[in-house]
């Protein structure tokens, strides 16, 4: 009997090397999951975006120019590197012979009718008109500007089609292609600053994005909004 139970006091080398590897694998199985969860969650930059520009149609029609913008943005409007809440808006821009008239604009999307007076901007020398509406998925736009007895019809069309990135797309695309800078403004709560994300158009869409530090450090890119070329990058 001794020399049986003595088999078990003395357990062998492979015996021992078969405990060693079973403790490892414990380990293992309670140490990885550990680290796993406090990593670092991925970031979604598109949550940090504080002012989107998704759309814009153009018309022109008997001398007047006009352009309409498909926006979310921040209000109270704070260029501080810090994103908050937002309202999504339809914007009008009015560019006529003179700023001395008054000018009205009546307008549908999606079947449902509306109107407005448009203000007149000195600074910037054209009209605007703004309501919260969410147009960015519009094609067209019917519109009727009145100026006393007079009325001009057009359609704004829209410059999206579908060669254009989504603003996801362009975000994530700039996110690839500058991961050093996305992770010096990454710690462990997530992105140090805001994300400004505007659809521009000249003579092709572009995307002006630009990312704006709690310090006030602005990096901004232009991006060719058809092949996510990145054009042009500025510090300051």
């Amino acid at each position: 009997m001794n020399a049986f139970f003595s088999n078990f006091s003395r357990p062998s080398r492979p015996l021992i090397r078969f405990f060693k590897i079973l403790t490892l694998l414990f380990a293992l199985i309670f140490v990885f999951p550990f680290f796993s969860c406090s990593k670092q969650k991925e970031v979604d930059y598109f949550d940090y975006v504080s002012e989107l520009r998704s759309n814009i149609l153009l018309a022109e029609s008997d001398g007047l120019t006009l352009r309409v913008y498909g926006v979310t943005k921040e209000y109270p409007y704070a260029a501080d590197g810090v994103p908050r809440d937002t309202t999504t808006r339809a914007e009008f821009f009015l560019v006529a012979p003179s700023g001395d008239q008054e000018y009205h604009l009546s307008f549908t999307v999606n079947g449902e009718n509306y109107d407005g007076d448009m203000s007149y901007d000195n600074v910037k020398a054209e009209y605007y008109f703004s309501r919260a509406l969410n147009i960015e998925s519009v094609k067209e736009i019917p519109c009727v500007i009145t100026c006393g007895e007079k009325e001009i019809s057009f359609t704004a069309r829209s410059v999206v089609d579908d060669t254009t990135y989504t603003p996801k797309k362009a975000l994530q695309t700039l996110v690839d292609a500058e991961k050093t800078l996305f992770e010096e403004w990454t710690d462990e709560y997530g992105f140090i600053g805001e994300i400004y994300l505007r659809l521009i158009h000249e003579d092709a869409p572009y995307y002006y994005i630009g990312l704006i530090d709690r310090n006030g450090k602005i990096v901004a890119f232009l991006m060719n909004a058809e092949t996510g070329r990145i054009l042009a990058k500025r510090e300051q």
